[in-house]
């Protein structure tokens, strides 16, 4: 499963370099996530100036509060959660649209090029398109949960506080998005021929590939 690329205690060595004010561990942190968050960030919005925006105030505050902020042993989950309520606090702000309505509305998941180029068979990588391609056909909370928590790695706690729901919602929406999820794929594969029993654990296992 893809974590960022750091283990926990590389996170949290990171982390705690950068909250003691070492300047090249912030460099560290900008240059590990923050492409990452901007694509998270235009998933959920797709207002690019809005989303350069907030990402930018997100790593100013960060840094002058750096001395004041907790410790964490998942960087990106953090700085995911805090772009996110920045980004519903800046659409609500705006008072154009509903912004709970509005997040991931018509929005596709990018696919990140070292994902691609990881795949070696060109059925898996087929199979992958696929996943991609019915994955954006669920309901829009449905999408970012299973982004958050099998795609990026997020736990199912750090899933449910990025998106501000609860654990019981949590659980629900993800055995719901994964059995709906589920049929499209079986049924794609289907219509183009391609054998494989697509199970829950297959699923994942291409999910998180």
């Amino acid at each position: 499963m893809i974590r960022d690329r750091l283990t926990s205690q590389e996170n949290q060595s990171l982390w705690d370099e950068f909250r003691a004010g070492n300047p090249d561990a912030f460099s560290r942190i900008y240059e590990l996530f923050s492409a990452d968050l901007y694509r998270y960030g235009y998933n959920l919005v797709r207002n690019k100036q809005l989303v350069e925006d907030c990402l930018h105030e997100l790593f100013v505050h960060i840094y002058n509060t750096r001395q004041r902020i907790g410790p964490t042993d998942n960087i990106l989950y953090y700085l995911y959660r805090s772009l996110r309520r920045r980004l519903t606090d800046s659409l609500a702000r705006l008072n154009k649209f509903d912004s709970d309505d509005y997040i991931f509305e018509g929005a596709e998941f990018l696919v990140e090029s070292y994902e691609t180029e990881l795949v070696e068979e060109q059925t898996l990588d087929r199979q992958k398109q696929i996943i991609i391609a019915e994955l954006n056909r669920l309901p829009k909370r449905q999408r970012e949960i299973l982004y958050l928590v099998y795609m990026k790695g997020l736990s199912y706690a750090e899933a449910g506080d990025v998106m501000n729901i609860a654990m019981s919602t949590v659980y629900n929406t993800v055995n719901t998005a994964l059995s709906t999820l589920r049929s499209f794929v079986a049924q794609r594969l289907a219509r183009e021929g391609i054998s494989i029993v697509v199970t829950v654990a297959v699923l994942i296992s291409l999910l998180t590939s």
